[in-house]
C-alpha cells in the first residue's frame, strides 16, 4: 500500500483485498461454468462497464453510477460462485478501464483492488443468502429483502471503513451521514435492479426495454442535482452577501464618525503643532529633552498627514514607495508605542523593490501589523521581516514568537471589534486588511497557539498598481482608517 496512507487503514484494504480473493477461491470453483453461465456472466460484465462509464447525480458535489442496479441484478439471476467473481470483474474492469484513463492516472493504484474484493464479498454475501432462502431461485419471494439489505449495509459498511480510517472519524457517525444523504438514492437502484432481473428473467430481450426508464433517471437525477449545486451555490452566496453589507454598515458608522472626529481634531491639532514647535525654538538641540520634544512634534505631525488624508481625497495619491523604507519607517512607529526588548531581522529584495499607493496609508497599515506583533509578545521576542518580489507583486512576510492565536479567534481576526487584547478595540487588522484592500493587495494570517504568527502581506508592484484613485467608487472606498 502507499506509504501516504495511515498505518490501520493499510491493512483494512489488505485484509478486504485478502478476503475477497479468499472468498472467490472458495466459491468460484465449485460454480457451473457452462457456456450459457458464461455469457450471462459476461453480459453482467458489459453492463457493470458501461453503468460505471455515466457517473448520476444523487446529491449536490455527490454522484453514484447505476452499477448498483446491475450487482443487484446479477445476485438474483446468478448462483453465488458466478455472481461474486462476476461482479468483481466488472467493477475492475470499469475502474481500471474508466477511471483510470479517464482521470489521467490520477486515481491512487490501491482503490482498484479495494473495490474488487469489498464487491466480491457484499455480492457473495447477498449471493449466498437469496440462494439459501429462496424457493428454487423464484425472485418474488420474501428472501429478496433481506438479501438487499445485506447487499446494502456490506457495501456501505466496507466503504465506510475504508473512508473513516482514512479521515479520523467516527464511522457510525460517518455511515449516519452517508446513509442520510445517499440512501433513498441507492435504495432506489436496488428496487431498479429487482425490476430488472424480474424483466430478464421472463424474458432476456426485456432487458433493452431498460434503457428508456434508466435515460429518464439519468436525466431527472443528473438536472435535480444541478438545481441544487446551483441554489446552494446561491445560498452561500447570499450567506456572504449578507456578511458584506453587515461589514459595510459598521464601515460607514466608523466612517462618518471618524471624518467628523478628523474635522473636529483639527483645529486643537495645529494649536499643539503650534506650542510645540515655539518650545523647539527655545530649547536647545543638545538638551536632553528636546529628543522627547521633537518625537512628540513628529506624532502630532504624523496625526495631522492623518487627518488631511481622511478629509481630502486630493492626498489619495499614487506614488512610488521603496518596500524596505515603507516597512521599516512603519516598525519604527510601532516602536515608539511599545518599549520591549525586541530582537528585528529584515530580508529584503536586492535591487529597487517599488510598490505603489498612498504613502500614509501604507505605513499605517504595517504599523498596525508590527504593532499588533509585539503585543503578543509579553517578555519581548523576535519579529522576522522577509520580502520577496515577483513581476506582479511584492510580499512580506513577518512572523513575530508570541503566544500565537486561539482558533476561535482566527475567524473574527479582520473584524471591526474583535480583539485579543484585553483593553484592544479591534480595529488594528480591521483598518489594515481595508488599507491593503484598497491598493489591490491582501493580507492572509497564519497562526500557531504557543509558536507565534505569520502575517503576509500582498501588493502589487508600482508597474501594475494605479497611479492614482480617480474613479468616485474608488474615492468612496477611502474611509478612514483608526488606530487600536
Amino acid at each position: 500500500m502507499t506509504s501516504a496512507l495511515p498505518k490501520p487503514l493499510r491493512f483494512y484494504i489488505a485484509a478486504v483485498v485478502v478476503g475477497g480473493a479468499a472468498f472467490l477461491g472458495l466459491m468460484a470453483p465449485s460454480a457451473d461454468w457452462s457456456p450459457n453461465v458464461l455469457g450471462e456472466a459476461g453480459l453482467f460484465v458489459l453492463l457493470l462497464v458501461i453503468a460505471g462509464a455515466f457517473p448520476m447525480p444523487i446529491a449536490p458535489k455527490v454522484k453514484t453510477d447505476v452499477s448498483t442496479a446491475v450487482l443487484f441484478g446479477a445476485v438474483l439471476l446468478l448462483e453465488p460462485g458466478v455472481a461474486a467473481p462476476t461482479s468483481a470483474v466488472g467493477i475492475a474492469t470499469y475502474t481500471l478501464l474508466i477511471r483510470f484513463w479517464g482521470e489521467r492516472l490520477r486515481l491512487p493504484w490501491y482503490k482498484y483492488p479495494f473495490n474488487a474484493g469489498a464487491t466480491a464479498l457484499y455480492v457473495g454475501l447477498a449471493a449466498l443468502l437469496f440462494d439459501s432462502l429462496s424457493a428454487d431461485r423464484a425472485l418474488l419471494h420474501i428472501a429478496v429483502l433481506p438479501t438487499a439489505l445485506v447487499g446494502y449495509a456490506a457495501g456501505t459498511a466496507l466503504v465506510t471503513g475504508a473512508a473513516s480510517l482514512q479521515l479520523g472519524v467516527n464511522p457510525l457517525r460517518f455511515w449516519w451521514m452517508g446513509t442520510r444523504e445517499n440512501g433513498p438514492a441507492e435504495v432506489s437502484l436496488l428496487a431498479f435492479g429487482f425490476l430488472g432481473a424480474v424483466a430478464y428473467d421472463e424474458s432476456r430481450w426485456t432487458i433493452l426495454a431498460l434503457v428508456v426508464p434508466v435515460m429518464v433517471i439519468y436525466i431527472a437525477f443528473s438536472r435535480l442535482a444541478r438545481l441544487n449545486g446551483q441554489l446552494g451555490e446561491a445560498l452561500e452566496k447570499v450567506g456572504s452577501l449578507q456578511g458584506r453589507i453587515a461589514n459595510t454598515a459598521k464601515l460607514a458608522s466608523i466612517g462618518a464618525m471618524s471624518v467628523d472626529m478628523a474635522h473636529q481634531i483639527k483645529n486643537p491639532l495645529a494649536i499643539l503643532l503650534g506650542r510645540l514647535e515655539t518650545l523647539e525654538d527655545r530649547i536647545a538641540p543638545d538638551n536632553r529633552a528636546r529628543r522627547h520634544l521633537d518625537i512628540a512634534t513628529h506624532e502630532g505631525w504624523r496625526i495631522q498627514e492623518l487627518v488631511q488624508t481622511f478629509t481630502s481625497t486630493a492626498q489619495a495619491q499614487w506614488v512610488p514607495m521603496e518596500i524596505s523604507s515603507l516597512v521599516d519607517e512603519a516598525y519604527g512607529i510601532a516602536g515608539l508605542h511599545n518599549r520591549k526588548r525586541v530582537r528585528t531581522q529584515s530580508s529584503y529584495p536586492d535591487g529597487e523593490c517599488k510598490v505603489g499607493g498612498n504613502p500614509v496609508l501604507l505605513r499605517e497599515a504595517f504599523s498596525n501589523i508590527f504593532a499588533n506583533a509585539m503585543d503578543a509578545m509579553k517578555d519581548g521576542g523576535r519579529i522576522d521581516v522577509a520580502a520577496t518580489r515577483s513581476e506582479e507583486q511584492v510580499v512580506v512576510r513577518i512572523s513575530d514568537s508570541g503566544e500565537g492565536i486561539p482558533a476561535e479567534m482566527e475567524g473574527h481576526l479582520f473584524e471591526p471589534f474583535h480583539s485579543t487584547k484585553a483593553h484592544g478595540s479591534g480595529l488594528g487588522l480591521f483598518a489594515a486588511k481595508h488599507i491593503l484592500e484598497l491598493h489591490n493587495g491582501n493580507v492572509e494570517i497564519e497562526s500557531k497557539l504557543g509558536k507565534g504568527t505569520t502575517v503576509t502581506v500582498s501588493l502589487p508592484t508600482n508597474d501594475s498598481a494605479h497611479s492614482k484613485i480617480t474613479e468616485s467608487s474608488e474615492v468612496d472606498k477611502l474611509e478612514p482608517v483608526l488606530q487600536r
